[in-house]
């Protein structure tokens, strides 16, 4: 849902009406309007980028009602009107659209394929490539590698704030919340048996703190209501299942709702991977019963299951579900025929292999130890702390409204993660930055002069906090270093 929300906010200056009704939730009538408009504009001597993104539009909307033929046949037209623009067109949308659709088909290596071609060419627009980016994200995280996932949408939001549509930005940082809950679910003890499980628990050195998760999903949610219904259900949805007392016939009514708004808006290609994540959630908290009867149409034929684009978590569910009826001999089989499948899965998958665009990102500097360390939400204050501490107003509430979290998230998300609250960052970093210029400016400044720089002002302030980091008063640091200066000539 959310990567067809992104495509939507990239082809709302095109298509408002049609983008607006997607993000409302009204697919079938945006397939309605939309195909109108493609038959128009087929019918026109100049396709156009405008032509172009309708179609890119229409054929998401496709995947997500489950015409996927439709869809494939409209991808492959759109290659003549990539054509008509450019052949880098061809090359970047071309490749876009095979990996939405292979994505759809839940083949996650072969779609980050396509979405990598695009994501690491710097020529590329810069809103073509934060979906490519955000879409490999997805990719990744399907097969495990979460925390190259979340590393990919850190590089893609980083991207997004040259981008005049700040919803694109925030977008991303939905997608991001989405995975963390996912990857929560995925990695907790009741589904450790899971073949995968292990994987995703080798992520959860990015995760987020449990309250500071279900807060954020709640204020992104609320943040896209009137702008985006579409997705605010889909975070509200995952904030209700991570509430705490979200358990048994609790969790079962959350997920039936989410399903039945699904049905009710005939979006039924999203719905089979909606009930397979469902499941794996109920299965979770114990509600077995529940777990079965979202899984009920598509488990009935046991050849169907192992047919799936879904059989390594059908195989998982079934199998657990025997367990739980008794039935250990049918259990133990389907546990075999799961493990056996996810490790073919895995020698086709993405695992170990960087995308070029993360490399890149390492080597310009976004891999900063500290930084890194972070979730994805708070490396971008972690920046904006570097980037603003020459400011002398620099404030923890400035920085948390940067973000769009509490002060108290803020705080709690920096001593976690980094041993140190986010004052005392501002405190510490301040003063690395005065020491070095004091060491490098041999006498020719004075000690207020360089402080002055890094937003101090107050020679007492300078003198207590510099004297707590260094044991030394910073005069002591520009003597020292003059003295010795002058002691090697």
């Amino acid at each position: 849902m959310l990567l067809l929300a992104l495509t939507s906010l990239r082809a709302a200056q095109a298509h408002h009406s049609l983008t607006r009704r997607i993000l409302d939730g009204d697919l079938s009538g945006a397939l309605r309007t939309g195909h109108e408009r493609l038959e128009q504009a087929e019918g026109g001597a100049d396709p156009g980028r405008e032509r172009a993104l309708l179609g890119q539009l229409l054929g998401r909307a496709m995947l997500a009602c489950g015409r996927e033929e439709e869809a494939e046949e409209l991808f492959q037209r759109q290659l003549k009107v990539y054509e008509g623009i450019s052949r880098h067109m061809v090359r970047w949308h071309g490749s876009l659209d095979q990996g939405a659709l292979m994505l759809h088909l839940n083949r996650p290596a072969r779609a980050l394929e396509c979405f990598n071609a695009v994501a690491n060419e710097r020529q590329a627009p810069d809103d073509v490539r934060v979906e490519a980016m955000a879409a490999a994200a997805v990719a990744m995280h399907r097969s495990g590698d979460c925390r190259a996932a979340l590393q990919a949408l850190d590089v893609a939001r980083e991207l997004s704030d040259s981008l005049a549509d700040g919803r694109i930005g925030q977008l991303v940082d939905c997608i991001a919340l989405e995975l963390s809950v996912l990857q929560r679910e995925r990695a907790g003890e009741s589904l450790g048996d899971h073949a995968l499980c292990a994987m995703y628990r080798d992520g959860t050195g990015e995760s987020v703190a449990h309250d500071v998760l279900h807060q954020q999903l709640g204020a992104a949610a609320g943040a896209f209501d009137g702008e985006a219904p579409l997705v605010a259900l889909r975070l509200r949805h995952l904030q209700r299942l991570l509430a705490k007392d979200c358990v048994g016939a609790t969790a079962a009514a959350h997920v039936n709702e989410g399903l039945s708004w699904l049905r009710e808006r005939r979006i039924t290609g999203m719905e089979t991977h909606a009930r397979v994540e469902a499941a794996l959630m109920l299965i979770g908290r114990g509600a077995m019963q529940a777990a079965g009867d979202v899984l009920a149409q598509l488990t009935f034929n046991e050849q169907q299951v192992h047919r799936s684009r879904y059989a390594v978590e059908l195989q998982y569910c079934l199998a657990r579900l025997h367990q739980h009826h008794g039935r250990h001999l049918d259990a133990l089989r389907l546990y075999r025929l799961h493990t056996q499948h996810a490790v073919q899965s895995l020698m086709n998958n993405v695992q170990g292999k960087t995308p070029h665009f993360l490399q890149m990102a390492a080597e310009e500097g976004q891999g900063d130890a500290a930084r890194m360390r972070l979730p994805l939400r708070y490396r971008r204050a972690y920046q904006y702390v570097m980037d603003h501490l020459n400011d002398e107003h620099l404030s923890v509430r400035q920085t948390a409204a940067h973000v769009g979290v509490t002060e108290r998230a803020l705080q709690l998300a920096f001593r976690a993660h980094l041993g140190m609250t986010p004052a005392e960052l501002i405190r510490t970093r301040r003063m690395e930055r005065i020491h070095g210029d004091l060491r490098e400016c041999g006498g020719t400044e004075g000690v207020l002069e360089v402080a002055s720089r890094w937003g101090i002002k107050n020679r007492s302030t300078l003198v207590h906090n510099y004297r707590q980091q260094f044991d030394e008063t910073p005069m002591q640091t520009l003597h020292g270093n003059v003295d010795a200066r002058t002691s090697e000539r």
